[in-house]
C-alpha cells in the first residue's frame, strides 16, 4: 500500500534506512572532498571508509527490510552493486573520478527512493 501522508511515509523502517543512507552518502562525500589536500588524507581515510561501511549497512538494512516487504526492484539491486563494485574500484584511479562515481551513485539512491515510495 503506498503511503498517504508524511507520517505514513517516515514510518516506514525501510524509507527511514534509505534516507540515513542518502545523508550517510552525502556527508562521506563531504569527507572525501575535505581530504582532497594531501596533508589530510591520512587522517580523514579512516574516518570515510568508516562511513562507507556505514553507508552500506543501511543499504543492506533497506534491502532486507524491501525483501521482507516484497518491494525489492532491480533498481535497489542494481544500486547496491555499484556501490560495492564501482565506488571502491575507482578510488585507485582517479580522486576526481571516484567522487563523480560517488556523486552518481547518490543520484541513484535518490532514483531509488523515489521509485519505492
Amino acid at each position: 500500500m503506498q503511503p498517504q501522508t508524511l507520517g505514513d511515509l517516515f514510518g516506514q523502517p525501510g524509507f527511514l534506512a534509505l534516507l540515513l543512507c542518502i545523508l550517510l552518502v552525502i556527508g562521506n562525500i563531504m569527507v572525501g572532498v575535505t581530504m582532497l589536500p594531501r596533508d589530510k588524507r591520512k587522517r580523514l581515510y579512516r574516518v570515510h571508509r568508516t562511513v562507507y561501511l556505514l553507508v552500506m549497512f543501511t543499504f543492506v538494512f533497506f534491502m532486507v527490510m524491501s525483501f521482507y516487504n516484497e518491494n525489492l526492484d532491480f533498481l535497489a539491486i542494481f544500486a547496491f552493486t555499484y556501490f560495492l563494485l564501482v565506488v571502491p574500484l575507482t578510488r585507485r584511479v582517479d580522486e576526481t573520478l571516484h567522487a563523480i562515481l560517488a556523486s552518481v551513485g547518490l543520484v541513484l539512491l535518490v532514483v531509488v527512493a523515489a521509485f519505492n515510495i
